[in-house]
């Protein structure tokens, strides 16, 4: 997890978690893969749902959500990705999650998502 350390101006330091940067998206054959990283919550969100409106309104295919790099998802993050997920279904499309950490994993289950997790040897679920 990559943490960034702040210090202030008392002398004291805290780590912060690194602000999501700008979803990437690239294409894997038939699949659209949108890697998030760094912290994906509540202000990432609009940047998030235009880039999953965008791939699930002008790509075909399955999409996948590379979370191998993300080090925090919040409950606005999952109601995104929910919301792609029934509108992929509509379509015959399918959303999977690929490499989750165990704390996005858990967020994942809560909400009962944690069957959209790709299978793989050393997999965290």
């Amino acid at each position: 997890m990559a943490t960034t350390v702040v210090r202030s101006s008392v002398g004291t330091t805290r780590s912060v978690l690194s602000p999501l940067t700008v979803p990437v998206m690239r294409v894997e054959g038939t699949r659209t893969i949108v890697v998030l990283r760094g912290e994906a919550d509540c202000s990432s969100r609009p940047v998030l749902s235009d880039l999953l409106s965008r791939v699930i309104a002008s790509q075909s295919g399955d999409v996948v959500i590379d979370m191998a790099e993300a080090e925090f998802i919040d409950t606005a993050t999952v109601r995104v990705l929910a919301v792609a997920q029934q509108l992929l279904g509509d379509r015959g499309r399918e959303l999977t999650f690929r490499s989750p950490s165990r704390l996005t994993a858990q967020v994942l289950h809560l909400f009962g998502l944690t069957d959209l997790i790709e299978a793989s040897e050393g997999a965290v679920v």
